[in-house]
């Protein structure tokens, strides 16, 4: 039963990190598996490894974690492979439904880590709008042309990765900003439909891209992790304090009502909903806001499924 929800919450997490403007890290985090997700990570070393030949395989596969890392990855991977057309279809022609859900998930995600991880003190909440202003201003950032060389493919992935581990700051909406979104999201695609009508040079391009942007994904996140659990470890309080910050600042971005500024997913500008420009929706939206805020109540009744 652990490994199931394990799984379920790492889908989630998956389907977060494919809308831009949405943390898989704020799933990791309210679901109460972000800290045992980096410790996990960063036990995967070489002075590990290398443990196998005295101590064998399932010694090893134990200090890394590994039903741990391959439930929660794998639902990520699933969740990816799956939801992504989906995901984009809703993006294109129901964006108030996916908007709203994700913006009531996280109110109650920032209500939740308010009451249950910080104490109230002047200086966490300076950290807190420390965070919030970081989140914003990244938010603020201009989209570049598409880029596809493969090494900007590596950076991008090294650099996408670190945000969506990070609470409040979207991965998908780095790789908006950075220009890489849709040649990533157009070749995941394309892997898709190889598995149906193979071709050898279409194959060979898309691994290419593909393998080297997930190289780079690999190397992010374990610099990234062993950093944040240094910090939550020294100063939890103050870690946490500017995580929930960052989660705010990005509130705007997942606010149903957006007027599109541009032709991109990222060029909007949120609005009130007598301004939006369309039929604002109101009672299905704020019904969906509700699914969303319920959403976590029933996220925390899985921790104590986990404890049994």
């Amino acid at each position: 039963m652990r490994y199931l929800i394990l799984y379920l919450k790492g889908m989630l997490m998956g389907a977060a990190d494919l809308v831009p403007g949405v943390s898989g890290g704020t799933i990791a985090l309210i679901t109460g598996i972000y800290k045992e997700l980096l410790e996990s990570i960063n036990s995967i070393s070489l002075s590990n490894l290398k443990l196998w030949k005295q101590q064998g395989l399932k010694s090893v596969w134990g200090k890394i974690n590994g039903p741990f890392l391959i439930a929660v990855f794998g639902g990520i991977l699933s969740s990816i492979l799956l939801l992504s057309r989906l995901l984009e279809w809703l993006i294109e022609n129901h964006p108030l439904v996916l908007w709203s859900f994700f913006f009531g998930l996280l109110i109650a995600s920032i209500i939740y880590l308010f009451r249950a991880e910080l104490s109230f003190s002047m200086l966490n909440v300076l950290y807190v709008c420390f965070g919030a202003v970081i989140s914003f201003l990244v938010t603020q950032l201009n989209g570049g042309a598409n880029q596809s060389s493969l090494w900007y493919l590596f950076l991008s992935g090294f650099i996408g990765i670190s945000a969506m581990i990070l609470p409040g700051l979207s991965g998908a909406y780095i790789l908006v900003v950075m220009g890489v979104y849709q040649t990533v999201l157009s070749n995941v695609r394309i892997a898709q439909d190889l598995i149906f009508n193979f071709d050898q040079t279409q194959f060979i391009n898309t691994a290419s891209i593909l393998g080297v942007f997930i190289l780079g994904i690999l190397v992010g996140i374990k610099v990234f992790a062993k950093f944040l659990s240094w910090l939550l470890n020294h100063y939890p309080q103050r870690s946490i304090a500017v995580l929930v910050g960052l989660m705010i600042g990005a509130l705007h971005k997942v606010w149903p009502w957006q007027n599109t500024v541009a032709d991109s997913v990222k060029e909007s500008l949120a609005v009130l909903p007598h301004e939006y420009n369309g039929d604002p929706q109101i009672l299905i939206v704020i019904t969906w806001m509700l699914i969303g805020f319920g959403i976590l109540f029933l996220i925390e009744r899985s921790k104590t499924l986990l404890t049994q």
